[in-house]
């Protein structure tokens, strides 16, 4: 068997010493007709030109809807765009040259139902597909770490008003009183550490605090905002008249994402349910297919 499989292959190993041979020829005539410099600057050049195709696919990746997907998500394992094309890239190339073409160019057979397998795996993580897993596992956790960061949007509400009602003094201070609340927060942290930091810039707090506002997106902190613009401006009792004032929609909002942190959890958790029913139902309609054929073939002779 050795001895077979090795007269099979024995085309393909002089193909590769021809190429080789035909690469190392090239070289040595290549060194022959250029001098230190110009192979010094042809080896710039050629560098400059990859750093440069490499920059343009960095750049179309930041800006595709991929990128857009994973940035809402968070960069789920520090995935981005470019890291993820990179890897669906790879996984792809490996398994249409180990499943595919080895079988094809050493044995001579080619499985129509693998090479079918494998672009049904590629379409269910393929980001451009509406209906791929990618896009179905990506909205659920966008969902959830939106819920997860409308949760710590109502504990900066009670926390304010908290805060509020513990004050000695009639004189508020916005800037104290969210530096003294920011240790509690994981989530809105980053936007917050944001907000405290150009708080005093040149630009002024209302400003920082519209920044904070459309970096987190919700409803409710755009409606919070507008309140601590006027905090510093007005006395305690003003203050929380305003806040509580604010509290049936907080109370109705915080009913809301609770169902919709109990619906994505629900979600996730049901996709390896899914799958499964998924892969029995493909395996069963396999199975009919490959007995159909089997006698289609079977009442030809």
């Amino acid at each position: 068997m050795e001895q077979v499989f090795f007269f099979k292959i024995l085309h393909y190993i002089i193909y590769i010493i021809s190429i080789a041979l035909g690469i190392v020829s090239g070289l040595l005539v290549y060194q022959g007709l250029t001098s230190q410099t110009e192979r010094v600057q042809n080896r710039l050049r050629i560098k400059r030109s990859l750093e440069q195709q490499k920059e343009k696919l960095v750049m179309s990746a930041t800006q595709s809807s991929t990128e857009d997907i994973l940035k809402k998500a968070g960069y789920p394992i520090g995935l981005n765009a470019f890291r993820y094309h990179v890897i669906f890239l790879t996984v792809f190339v490996l398994l249409v040259v180990n499943y595919i073409l080895f079988p094809l160019f050493i044995y001579g057979t080619l499985n129509v139902w693998v090479g079918l397998f494998i672009v049904a795996a590629m379409l269910l993580f393929l980001p451009s597909f509406p209906y791929s897993l990618f896009t179905y596992i990506m909205k659920r956790v966008i969902d959830f770490k939106d819920a997860k960061k409308n949760a710590e949007v109502f504990m900066f509400y009670d926390l304010l008003i908290n805060e509020l009602e513990m004050m000695k003094v009639n004189r508020i201070n916005s800037y104290n009183i969210m530096l003294n609340i920011k240790p509690y927060f994981h989530v809105i942290s980053g936007p917050l550490t944001k907000l405290l930091t150009t708080w005093n810039n040149d630009e002024g707090p209302e400003v920082a605090l519209d920044r904070f506002a459309k970096e987190i997106g919700t409803k409710e902190i755009k409606s919070l905002v507008s309140v601590i613009k006027t905090l510093d401006s007005v006395d305690r009792e003003t203050a929380m008249e305003s806040l509580t004032g604010m509290n049936n929609m907080f109370i109705r909002s915080q009913i809301e994402n609770y169902r919709r942190r109990r619906k994505v959890t629900t979600d996730l958790a049901s996709i390896p349910i899914k799958t499964t029913h998924f892969i029995i139902v493909l395996n069963f309609l396999l199975i009919v297919v490959v007995m159909v054929t089997i006698i289609m073939n079977a009442n030809r002779f």
